[in-house]
């Protein structure tokens, strides 16, 4: 504890070894070399260590909940639209909306309480 767990060293080792995954990415290493086991045990130590240790967040994998009420909101003026398509016998708007969203994952289930959406990945 009296050295702060030496982060400044820690932080200087993570970076050299982004160097080398990077260059495993760019094709200047092969990663054969390195093997599936320890490339793997990399990975999680890395993760650990910057997520568990260091306390940080990989805010590309947290979906917050601001974020899915917004993309709620998003789906319900779709889903809206696509009812009005529909209703308005217009099926090759209404088939593009769903086709659409299909491409992206994003699933439309009609039913008799309505149209819900799932994110199919």
């Amino acid at each position: 504890m009296d050295d702060d767990f030496n982060v400044p060293k820690s932080l200087a080792r993570l970076f050299e070894l982004c160097t080398t995954i990077n260059k495993m990415a760019d094709g200047q290493l092969n990663p054969d070399d390195a093997g599936q086991y320890s490339l793997d045990i990399a990975k999680n130590g890395f993760k650990k260590l910057l997520f568990d240790v260091y306390g940080l967040t990989d805010e590309s994998a947290v979906a917050t909940d601001d974020h899915m009420n917004q993309l709620d909101g998003l789906m319900q003026l779709v889903i809206e639209m696509r009812q009005q398509a529909r209703q308005n016998k217009d099926w090759t708007t209404s088939d593009k909306i769903r086709d659409t969203l299909a491409a992206i994952d994003i699933e439309l289930k009609d039913g008799k309480e309505g149209t819900k959406w799932v994110i199919s990945s």
